[in-house]
Formats: C-alpha cells, structure tokens, sequence
C-alpha cells in the first residue's frame, strides 16, 4: 500500500490486465467518494456510471458494439473480429468498467474547457486512489467516447458526453510491469524567458 501522495503518482502504472476477481459497488462507490474533490469551476462538471455486473457489461458490450457498426467502424468481418476481441477484453472481461463524463457546456468556452480538465482531475484522482486501494487501471478513451449520442444512449443527461472507460481490477503478479518512462523534465518545462 502507498504511503504518499508522491509515491502514489511515481508507482502508479496503467494495467491492461488484472485478475478476473469482482471489485465491490462498496470499494468503488469509496473511491469516487474521495476523488469528487478534484478542483473544478462553478459546479462540479462530472456524472459517472459503474458497470460490474454481468447483465451490465453485457448491455454495454451490446451497445458499443451497435454504434461501431452503426459509425461504420465495423465494416467488414475483419473489423467486426478485430472489436469483438478488443471490447471483449476491455468490457466484458474487466471486473469493474467506470464510465465518466463530463458536461458540455455550450454558452462559456472557458467553463467548457474547465469541466474536461476538472474531469480528467476527478479520474487521476481516482486512478491514484485505486492504486493505494491495490487495485490496477487502465484509463481509455475508446472510440465510443467523446460521442454525445451514444452517452445519452447510456443514460447520461444530453448536455453530457463520456471523456473516458476505465477499466479497473486487481494486479495479475504474472503481468509484465511498465517502467513508466517519462522525458526528462526539462526536454518539456522551460524558462518563459
């Protein structure tokens, strides 16, 4: 288990495996408790939606699905066996899927702009914590999001749209780890002047 805030953000890798075993509603619902006090403006600009069921991941897989051929990503049976295989790992076979959104906020470009960030600080927020919670993630932004359409096909008001899925479980110790290499600070981050 993590100590620090710093040791949390270094250690913190992404995982696209995890053991097959359930993730309680409970541990979840603990997590999004804590990491709703990510900063944003005005109101908070985020909705969520928790899928860990088998009838839920099935719904989900059904209907991501639907839209891909819908969109035209399925076009062909090479494309069909190339989603199936892909939405079966990541929805259908994750223990837990955290679906988030974020609020489309037409009339003030710059609240707009605060309510991705705010989200996308709500889901680090819940990446570290479930890491300290010993659990692994694996935060995508799969071609079903950002697609306002289908977020209301989910259930999300219309003024809302998914930002990411996260995928979420229990390390497998056999899974290869990553290094978590990251450019030198000041390849990126200079002076102003």
């Amino acid at each position: 288990m993590t100590k620090t805030i710093n040791e949390a953000i270094v250690q913190r890798r992404t995982s696209k495996r995890s053991l097959a075993d359930n993730v309680s509603l409970d541990l979840i619902y603990d997590l999004l408790e804590k990491a709703r006090y990510a900063p944003f403006h005005k109101r908070e600009p985020w909705q969520a939606k928790i899928i860990t069921t088998p009838a839920e991941k099935e719904f989900l897989y059904a209907n991501v699905m639907a839209r891909y051929e819908e969109t035209g990503l399925i076009h062909d049976a090479e494309s069909r066996t190339k989603f199936e295989t892909k939405m079966t790992r990541l929805l259908k076979n994750a223990p837990a899927t955290v679906l988030f959104a974020r609020e489309i906020i037409t009339d003030n470009k710059r609240l707009n702009s605060d309510a991705i960030q705010g989200t996308a600080a709500l889901i680090q927020n819940f990446s570290l914590l479930a890491h300290e919670a010993g659990l692994v993630g694996f935060w995508a932004s799969s071609a079903f999001t950002m697609d306002q359409e289908f977020s209301t096909s989910l259930g999300f008001p219309d003024n809302f749209e998914l930002i990411a899925n996260y995928r979420l479980g229990y390390p497998d110790p056999e899974a290869p780890r990553s290094n978590g290499r990251r450019a030198e600070v000041k390849s990126w981050a200079t002076p102003l002047l």
